[in-house]
């Protein structure tokens, strides 16, 4: 399908979604969003480039962000030409939608031509579990990094060996949620010497030139000479910079190619070893256990994907099943046997998502045009037929139907947890002089997002010693020693969050507050819904 024409029906199913989004979209933030429209502000504040702590986040010591500036560059930059907040939160995502479908309708294009390119972006746009990441007001990084990764798949599917690199590279920079992807994609990229040492060399010399690049003018001062393991870092991109440069050496080689890279991936491997150890465990392999217990094991979208079932059916089978179903359905896809990266990458991150529900989004979209590939074989009628079938709406209709009545009730309960840090429950804190406040985790974001004031904890591994003390002032014997270590001016609850119950079972403050014995060293100070505002009464 020429590109023109790709454009323009991209543009068109876009329009679809864009037009009302832009039109009557409500911005809502979520806490990475909350938190990111923090990070822009500082940036259009004037917060140097490669400075990305968050300095009213852990106060008063301030918490150094593991995210890239690549994400809120443009961002800043929307709303510095709109002169709109608003409308750059709106406009943001649907820029990434734009980018995703495209990508989608190409890889689906290369697979089976034009008609699985619309059947793939009717499946696309209209995706229950997809919507969401393009939403207004979603500016994380994650819906970035899906449309990265797509493009890559499309650019080995091409054979366009550069264009390949150099997603890989911004795939690794923005976010190591990428890096299972980044891994495999290297890996096939490297089959290129059996057949194409010319290609093969071209891929590791942008790989190498780029990793060093982004390093160099897009890495905060504090990883970029730091073998730091949750971000990129010195670590990543020497080893990025180093098998990019290995590979290229290996396609000059007149034989015995594949044995040298062998060679090349236990040497990368050793010096991973040597120069950060920590790192072979992963993003997480400095957490303590501590911080795992009361903290990363109650996150929904980190636990694995059977374990997820257990208490989201509806959306185990409207997202983890759909992507089981997606993958199986690629293998009917005409000439799949070409283009078999498209099962690479769908397979792995259907194993990442086993493990860590959150990758379901990255395993629905590699194996998305495969499936439209696979439908666009039947005629009219049956594709009709299996576009209704073969959407996620169905199988979340399905999901919805076994889980029964609980299922109301548990996204009642929620979005009630949601309303504990919308702009309208932060209205009491907000009338309050600045200060320095104690809120649950997941609230964080959402003071430094709405308010003036500065939080102790966000939802983020880095922020370990936020996380600690916060859970110490309100189950702890001593909640006032922490408070008046870190300065705190105000204690704010939500009696809907789940660490509302969590808390109050481990007695302690929160478990006071529950059974109305407010300490006499807390004045109430404002409520909104079940968000409450406490003043600490310095000594």
């Amino acid at each position: 399908m020429p590109r023109s024409q790709d454009i323009g029906l991209v543009a068109a199913f876009w329009l679809v979604f864009a037009v009302p989004a832009l039109l009557f979209g409500h911005v809502a933030l979520d806490t990475d969003g909350a938190m990111r429209l923090a990070q822009v502000r500082d940036l259009l504040h004037g917060q140097n480039w490669f400075d990305t702590t968050q300095h009213r986040m852990n106060t008063p010591f301030g918490l150094p962000m593991h995210w890239s500036r690549l994400v809120d560059a443009p961002i800043a930059a929307l709303i510095w030409l709109s002169g709109s907040e608003q409308f750059a939160l709106k406009l943001w995502p649907l820029l990434v939608l734009f980018a995703v479908l495209a990508a989608l309708a190409r890889i689906a294009a290369i697979l089976a031509g034009q008609i699985a390119a619309i059947t793939v972006l009717v499946l696309g746009l209209f995706a229950a579990q997809l919507n969401g990441l393009f939403a207004p007001g979603n500016i994380d990084h994650h819906n970035v990094q899906i449309a990265l990764m797509l493009w890559t798949l499309a650019f080995l599917l091409e054979q366009r060996a550069r264009a390949a690199a150099v997603t890989i590279a911004l795939g690794m920079t923005i976010g190591l949620e990428s890096l299972p992807y980044c891994a495999a994609a290297c890996a096939l990229a490297a089959l290129w010497l059996r057949d194409e040492p010319a290609r093969a060399r071209a891929f590791g010399i942008t790989l190498a030139v780029t990793s060093t690049g982004l390093l160099l003018t897009a890495t905060a001062t504090s990883f970029r000479f730091t073998p730091a393991c949750d971000t990129y870092s010195q670590f990543y991109a020497l080893l990025l910079a180093m098998g990019g440069a290995g590979l290229a050496a290996i396609s000059y080689m007149p034989g015995h190619r594949f044995i040298a890279l062998a060679g090349l991936s236990a040497g990368l491997l050793a010096l991973a070893a040597l120069v950060q150890p920590a790192c072979l465990g992963g993003p997480y392999g400095g957490m303590g256990d501590g911080l795992k217990q009361i903290w990363l094991a109650r996150i929904n979208e980190a636990q694995p994907a059977f374990a997820f079932a257990s208490f989201a059916p509806s959306e185990f089978v409207g997202a983890y099943v759909y992507a089981c179903f997606a993958l199986a359905a690629c293998f009917l896809a005409p000439g799949i046997r070409r283009h078999w990266p498209v099962i690479v990458l769908a397979g792995m991150a259907l194993l990442v998502a086993t493990v860590q529900i959150r990758a379901v989004p990255f395993a629905t979209m590699f194996a998305l045009p495969g499936l439209a590939a696979a439908l666009s074989r039947l005629k009219i009628l049956p594709l009709a037929c299996g576009l209704l079938l073969g959407s996620d709406v169905t199988f979340a209709l399905a999901g919805d139907l076994i889980e029964g009545p609980g299922h109301d009730a548990r996204i009642a309960a929620y979005v009630r947890q949601v309303g504990c840090a919308d702009e309208q429950a932060l209205t009491p804190l907000k009338a309050l002089p600045p200060g320095r406040v104690a809120a649950f985790v997941d609230q964080g974001p959402a003071v430094l997002a709405y308010t003036r004031h500065a939080a102790i904890a966000g939802p983020y591994h880095r922020n370990a010693g936020g996380i600690l003390d916060t859970y110490a002032i309100f189950t702890g014997p001593d909640p006032r020693a922490t408070l008046t270590a870190r300065g705190i001016d105000y204690v704010m609850t939500c009696s809907a969050s789940p660490d509302w119950a969590f808390y109050r079972a481990k007695g302690g403050l929160v478990a006071k507050l529950a059974a109305h014995h407010v300490p006499s060293w807390l004045i109430a100070a404002g409520h909104a819904g079940q968000v409450t505002v406490y003043r600490v009464k310095k000594s």
